[in-house]
């Protein structure tokens, strides 16, 4: 026996243990189905010593229950089934039939399916009207007239519904001193609307009431809520603490919470806040149990009820998490264990949103990253033990600043990561996200939150969208205040900015970068943590006085100093000197000053250290240098409005590393072009095939190759002191393949002598603007050498590259660039990574091709998701074939190219006929066409005695038609009458007959049976190819609109009949009442017993044959197919 105190009642639920007589028989009564039986949490209760009276009685079965009430009390229907049978009465007079239970088909599947909010599909924007018209309705002094007045714009029940809720949710504010003293709470609807106030039992009650007046079945629900009291993780062990009501609409019960739909109280000013909350109306169930478990499971409405064990032990994402289109959180589970001192969190949602974090209020130990539509935190507690984790979020809304708490955990921690130091000048969010590119801020070079570094230097790097002051600092307890920004070198080239870091010693430090927001303003915008755990990193900081940004800038180019020498912001030399030349963009003059040791240098032991040298637009810079160590050379241009006066232009690093050399005398040569490796690697150009600088070439050929640190683009220039050496001559020797970071130059001579081979990189700070990485010289001694250039239309670099693996095109048959073929003839594939348009062409110096010619000696097949080309050259020589693939906006651009080399003189292969479209043979739209199943998979059909068949499995949808084509083939009629079309059982078959041997394009076409015009679309084609000489195929009988390609003409197939002869014609046809054939007589075909007309016609005195046919013998005939009456061998073509 189970006995449950409820306020001022008691109720008991009483097993009966009863034997029941085997002797009754099942259709005396039929069984009515037993009420849910609620579950109970006993609890033990001090008797009440007032009088007391049973309310209500019932008995299902084996189960009695019994609800006892004081006599002065108004008896409470709290989550009690009705009484079967008994019909309802409310307080205005209607009735309705019993309340049902919840049944099998009020029940939802848990967890959340994450397919709607609410219980009820519906529309909001739909209740806008009635909102605003419930709102406005005032306070009348009883709940009837209120009713009446909501109802007026009312026409459902859901209206009525909602037109309830948004006035109590408008009109009714939380009693707190109800929430204080439980003696002042009172469920009397007529008491919460005269006092505007209530406790849940208030609303609830109200609510109920309200409904019940509507004519809409409502009970109120009492049990457990994760509300204003409640403390995560907690247990609930006191009675229940919370009402909220169940409503029945479109025959299912639904969940309202109007007294969280209202407001919120506040514990620090003990006053309620009005704020609105539409989650709680219509809430799916497997989101309400998150903050309501009811004291009967069967109000939890979920298939599989959950105990109160897993209540209080789940996760529970409150309606701010779904307010702000949130939808997933991980991990699942309430209680978190660190591995190795540290915890990660993630938040997925609908759209971009901010988010923030506390653990145990008021510490910040993690790094957040914003993702695309939510967000990644990892935790590091600083402590061992148990900590709250709380997770805010808020759009990103200027209009909106404080954020909502969503989601709380328990975190528990055994160990401290003791190697892992969050730095605290670092934000809660790390990293570069969708935040910073709003801001303007894009191509970010670092994505990763977290930069690890051995030799403790970095860089960072954006595109901005428009023109900003940009500046980064570094924060440590290890850099001195003031000297933040002197660990950072930052370049600005054009709108791209870029942050060089040198960290002073190993540790973790934070990187924030900030933009200008306003005069003297700065505001950060990305930060990144930097780790470094080489204890042997020492850098110096940089000069005080070096400005950023450092290098050539925008600045500069503005002042007209165009074309610096020296990009990179810092100049690294070996020797005691250097230089640096600009071209002027007008008559300006330009100063210097070099700095060391925040000391201006001008002149060293009588020597002059910077010499300047100008003729005509170009002037040079020549640094001497007294010393090793850091300098900083400073240049300044004269204004424009004052002659006199110098304005500073930018500045560059000089670092020198020679300790012992001591500055010469008067001016020292340009360094040579030859560089060594440090200045190979340095551009991140590593492992060099060749170690020295000199290439002995004795064939006049020779390779070269590099590990990048990178992708980037490169290029190289062969030079020669020759007097007919020209800028197309410098690359046209020259052939390179780059790919997965590895980078071969190909060199070829035309003759003997020395030639010097110069290797760039596109600059990483300024893409599209080369400099200068490495130089060779190669010599060869061989009068003999005389290789030709490489084919002015070949493109570097050659072969698959990353360019073709970004535009789809992955797995090649051939990785090698150049492709040596003794016949002429060649293929290759790739796998596409999407279905795309694609093709080739192939073209030569030396071979004029026509762009249709171009085209018309590849042969493509395209299937599923690969793509093969089968090439075949005109004549012998080099060709190059280039490949394109379809943009997203449906042009078409270059992917690759290959190098295809033939010395086999006897090459001669024919242009592919002019009508053969590429892809050959079915593909994938052939396949959306409508045409399924091909019996030919191969574009390539090969015949010998000039037949051939292809058939397709056909869509109902679409009519189909075939035509023969050949570059000496003009009639159409010619065209249409070597094929004949078949259409049986669901599938199309084209019988085509060559008229001699040759190449042909078989084309099919079509179009669907709704369109009434006569336009059929290309669908595919075949290449039908044929060496027998001895074939002399006629064409078939001309067909007419009347012939339908159901029917099957068995006999005679040529459409050229001999002269003088009986003629045997059998035609396979349903549903026809005659068929005919006339000469100079009419010939009737007999119908025999498997459906085929058949018959003799002699076509003496004829020149035509005519076949008809009719299905209705009151009607004409209709003419279907015609036949030509010839003695001759006559081809028809």
């Amino acid at each position: 026996m189970d006995i449950r105190q409820d306020s001022s009642s008691l109720r008991i639920d009483l097993l009966l243990i009863v034997h029941s007589q085997d002797k009754q028989t099942g259709g005396d009564k039929s069984e009515e189905p037993v009420p849910p039986r609620q579950a109970v949490k006993p609890a033990p209760r001090k008797p009440h010593t007032s009088g007391q009276i049973i309310s209500s009685y019932e008995s299902q079965e084996s189960h009695v229950r019994l609800e006892i009430h004081p006599k002065t009390s108004k008896p409470q229907l709290l989550n009690r089934p009705t009484v079967t049978g008994a019909p309802l009465s409310t307080n205005n007079g209607n009735s309705w039939d019993p309340t049902p239970q919840p049944s099998a088909k009020d029940f939802y599947a848990y967890p959340w399916d994450k397919s709607n909010l609410k219980s009820l599909a519906m529309n909001l924007k739909n209740f806008e009207k009635l909102d605003a018209y419930s709102v406005k309705v005032g306070k009348p002094s009883t709940v009837e007239q209120l009713v009446s007045s909501l109802l007026k714009m009312a026409r459902t029940d859901l209206e009525k519904v909602r037109a309830i809720w948004t006035w109590i949710c408008h009109h009714i504010e939380y009693d707190l001193d109800g929430m204080e003293d439980k003696s002042k709470r009172s469920g009397d609807p007529n008491q919460t609307l005269l006092t505007g106030k209530g406790a849940c039992e208030g609303y609830a009650g109200l609510f109920e009431n309200m409904c019940s007046r509507a004519g809409i079945q409502c009970l109120k629900i009492g049990g457990y809520s994760k509300g204003f009291c409640y403390k995560t993780g907690h247990t609930f062990s006191e009675e229940p603490n919370h009402a909220w009501n169940a409503v029945y609409l479109n025959k299912r019960w639904h969940l309202v919470d109007t007294t969280w739909g209202a407001g919120f109280a506040n514990s620090s000013t003990n006053s309620f806040k009005f704020r609105y909350n539409e989650f709680y109306f219509l809430t799916h169930p497997a989101l309400f149990i998150a903050e309501h478990f009811p004291d009967n499971q069967n109000w939890q409405l979920l298939q599989v009820p959950l105990s109160m064990k897993q209540f209080e032990g789940n996760l529970c994402r409150n309606s701010n998490f779904y307010n702000a289109g949130l939808t997933t959180s991980y991990p699942e589970t309430l209680m978190v264990e660190t591995v190795n001192g540290k915890a990660t969190f993630s938040i997925e949602g609908h759209s971009p949103a901010l988010f923030s974090f506390t653990l145990n209020k008021t510490e910040k130990p993690g790094i957040m990253t914003l993702t695309k539509n939510g967000m990644q935190l990892d935790v590091y507690p600083t402590v061992t033990g148990r900590h709250k984790l709380e997770l805010y979020t808020k759009p990103f809304n200027p209009g909106k600043e404080s954020y909502d708490k969503v989601v709380e955990y328990i975190l528990h921690c055994g160990s401290v990561d003791t190697g892992f130091r969050i730095p605290k000048e670092l934000e809660p969010i790390v990293g570069p996200s969708w935040l910073t590119e709003i801001k303007g801020f894009l191509q970010n070079l670092c994505s990763n939150p977290i930069i690890s570094t051995q030799d403790g230097c970095c860089s960072v790097g954006f595109t901005l969208v428009k023109k900003a002051t940009v500046l980064a600092t570094l924060h440590s307890d290890n850099i001195k205040p003031g000297d933040e920004n002197r660990y950072v070198l930052q370049t600005l080239r054009g709108n791209r900015v870029e942050f060089k870091v040198h960290l002073p010693q190993k540790g973790f430090y934070a990187l924030k970068i900030h933009s200008s927001c306003g005069p003297l303003t700065f505001e950060c915008f990305c930060n990144y943590l930097v780790v470094c755990t080489n204890p042997e990193v020492a850098w110096p900081p940089f000069p005080r006085q070096l400005q950023n940004p450092v290098g050539p800038t925008a600045l500069m180019e503005k002042r007209g100093l165009l074309q610096p020498s020296q990009r990179d912001p810092i100049i690294y030399t070996s020797s005691s000197h250097c230089s640096l030349s600009f071209t002027l963009k007008e008559d300006i003059k330009i100063l210097t000053s070099l700095l060391f040791d925040e000391t201006p240098l001008t002149d060293h032991g009588g020597k002059r250290l910077v010499i300047q040298a100008q003729k005509g637009n170009h002037v040079e810079i020549q640094i001497h240098l007294p010393q090793a160590g850091a300098y900083i050379l400073q240049i300044f241009a004269n204004s424009k409005t004052s002659p006199t006066s110098f304005e500073y232009v930018c500045n560059y690093l000089i670092c020198c590393s020679n300790k012992e050399a001591e500055s010469p005398e008067g001016l020292v040569t340009a360094q040579s072009t030859l560089n060594s490796a440090n200045t190979v690697d340095k551009n991140g150009f590593m492992r060099p095939s060749q170690q020295g600088q000199v290439i002995e070439s004795p064939d006049g050929r020779c390779s070269l190759s590099f590990s990048l640190d990178r992708e980037e683009s490169c290029l190289a220039t062969l030079h020669c002191d020759d007097s007919k050496w020209n800028k197309q001559m410098e690359r046209r020797y020259i052939m390179y393949t780059q790919k997965h970071r590895h980078v071969e130059f190909y060199i070829q001579l035309p003759k003997s002598g020395s030639y010097e081979l110069r290797i760039y990189v596109d600059n990483r700070s300024q893409p599209g603007s080369y400099e200068f990485v490495s130089g060779y010289l190669i010599t060869c001694n061989n009068p003999d050498v005389a290789w030709p250039p490489f084919p002015n239309k070949l493109q570097n670099p050659v072969g698959p590259t990353a360019l073709s693996e970004k535009k789809g095109l992955l797995q090649p048959s051939h990785t090698n660039p150049i492709i040596d073929s003794t016949e002429g003839r060649c293929s290759f594939s790739f796998t596409l990574k999407k279905e795309m348009g694609i093709f080739a062409r192939l073209q030569s110096d030396d071979v004029n091709l026509t762009e249709e010619a171009e085209r018309r000696h590849v042969l493509q097949v395209q299937r599923q998701n690969k793509v093969e080309f089968q090439v075949q050259l005109p004549q012998c020589g080099m060709y190059v074939l280039k490949i394109y693939t379809e943009s997203e906006q449906g042009s078409y651009k270059f992917a690759c190219n290959y190098l295809i080399n033939c010395t086999n003189t006897k090459v001669t292969w024919p242009l592919l006929p002019v009508e053969l479209s590429n892809p050959v043979g079915p593909s994938s739209f052939s396949e959306k066409k409508g045409l399924v199943r091909p019996s030919v998979l191969e574009p390539v059909i090969y015949t010998d005695d000039g037949c051939c068949s292809v058939s397709f499995g056909l869509n109902d949808s679409i009519d189909v038609v075939a035509t023969l084509h050949a570059d000496d083939i003009t009639s159409e009629e010619v065209r249409r009458r070597h094929v004949f079309q078949v259409i049986k059982d669901g599938y199309v078959e084209f019988l085509t007959r060559l008229p001699k041997a040759g190449t042909y394009v078989l084309k099919i076409c079509t179009k669907t049976k709704s369109d009434p015009g006569n336009m059929y679309d290309y669908t595919c084609n075949y290449l039908l190819c044929c060496s027998n000489p001895n074939v002399r195929w006629p064409f078939f009988p001309m067909r007419y609109n009347a012939w339908d390609c159901t029917y099957e003409l068995l006999e005679p197939l040529n459409g050229i009949l001999p002269a003088n002869s009986p003629v045997q014609f059998k035609i396979k046809a349903r549903g026809l009442a005659a068929v005919l054939v006339k000469g100079l007589n009419l010939c009737p075909l007999t119908l025999n017993s498997d459906g085929c007309w058949e018959g003799t016609c002699n076509t003496q005195g004829c020149q035509d044959i005519h076949v008809m046919l009719t299905n209705n013998l009151n009607k004409n005939y209709a003419l279907v197919l015609s036949y030509k009456v010839n003695n001759t061998d006559s081809q028809g073509s």
